[in-house]
């Protein structure tokens, strides 16, 4: 080290400045010419050179411990058995081994798992916060605020993910049993999951895949479990909904193409208020006087019929159609 160190100064140097309270750190003295091996649960037998690993701060100047002593104490205190963990931290795997036995623990010391990271969606680096703000995309499961700075950043649940889609989503990411199945609850997850199946490789994060998730377990879902939640977003937006077996039924309408669950007030909340505006420089280019005709005879057909249902609001509709001679492009647009 080009540092004034304990290794360098002569020992009554030292000892003078240890009773002057010179303020100092405490690092790890690593040992040299040696290696540190041991077997890693995702990635095998792993071995490190000791005069490779740098002799890492352990107690900082203020008393404080870093990570490197305070993980390692923290799990034994809490008898960790299995420790899984970021690849990021596998450098420093020989320093955390070491410790465990300069402590006297070896024999309590976990397992370990280095799990890859997720990357960003081109696989260049790990996935980070300022990646989904680019891209536009949540990177938290929740809302989370910056104390410092009061940032906002926008969580999963918030966007409208459900907890099972999130949960999948994770799972799945750097992970399969070995089938082509992608949907799991997690009961099949507990069941299925083992750590040799873990890869290696990092796995690059896909927003498009991560609403199909999303989709594809609103689909899954019932109408009454998904009640709270669509009920809480209208809730949201200034619609206090009152009518449980209509929320009901809309929920049923829209949430085979419902994607994220604010999709239910983005296509549902005209069943509940009345739109605000209309999209007029859509309709006025193809509309004629006689399509003004065409609608008022289907309001008042609508308001005589007594079994009030799809197919027989279908059923008026067509034939009004064909007996105005329209196409059902014709009017579709503006019916709507």
């Amino acid at each position: 080290y080009d540092m004034r160190n304990s290794l360098k100064l002569p020992l009554h140097e030292v000892e003078t400045l240890l009773h002057n309270g010179t303020p100092h750190v405490i690092r790890i003295k690593m040992p040299e010419d040696d290696t540190v091996n041991f077997n890693d649960m995702v990635r095998g037998y792993v071995s490190f050179e000791t005069n490779q690993v740098d002799d890492k701060v352990l107690l900082k100047a203020d008393g404080m411990p870093t990570y490197h002593l305070a993980v390692v104490v923290d799990d034994y205190l809490m008898k960790i058995t299995h420790a899984f963990r970021g690849e990021e931290w596998l450098p420093s795997a020989p320093v955390h081994l070491l410790l465990w036995e300069y402590l006297g623990w070896k024999a309590d010391m976990p397992k370990w798992a280095h799990l890859p990271l997720i990357l960003k969606p081109d696989g260049h680096g790990k996935l980070s916060k300022r990646d989904g703000a680019r891209l536009g995309f949540p990177v938290y499961a929740m809302n989370w605020t910056d104390n410092k700075t009061g940032e906002l950043t926008e969580g999963f649940r918030e966007l409208g993910f459900l907890p099972e889609a999130f949960l999948n989503l994770l799972a799945t990411l750097g992970w399969n049993d070995g089938t082509d199945q992608e949907i799991f609850a997690l009961e099949e997850l507990v069941q299925k999951f083992s750590i040799e199946k873990v890869s290696k490789a990092g796995a690059k994060f896909d927003f498009e895949k991560a609403k199909w998730f999303n989709a594809e377990w609103i689909k899954k879902a019932t109408a009454e479990s998904l009640k709270p939640k669509v009920a809480g977003i209208f809730a949201d937006k200034g619609i206090v909904v009152n009518d449980d077996y209509k929320l009901l039924k809309v929920i049923e309408l829209v949430k085979d193409r419902a994607v994220l669950l604010t999709d239910f007030y983005a296509q549902g909340a005209y069943f509940f208020e009345q739109p605000k505006e209309y999209d007029l420089n859509a309709v006025n280019p193809k509309w004629v006087d006689t399509k003004t005709e065409f609608f008022n005879l289907l309001i008042a057909k609508y308001a005589a019929i007594h079994t009030w249902d799809a197919a027989e609001l279908e059923t008026v509709f067509k034939a009004l159609i064909e007996e105005k001679g329209f196409k059902i492009g014709d009017v579709m647009l503006p019916f709507r």
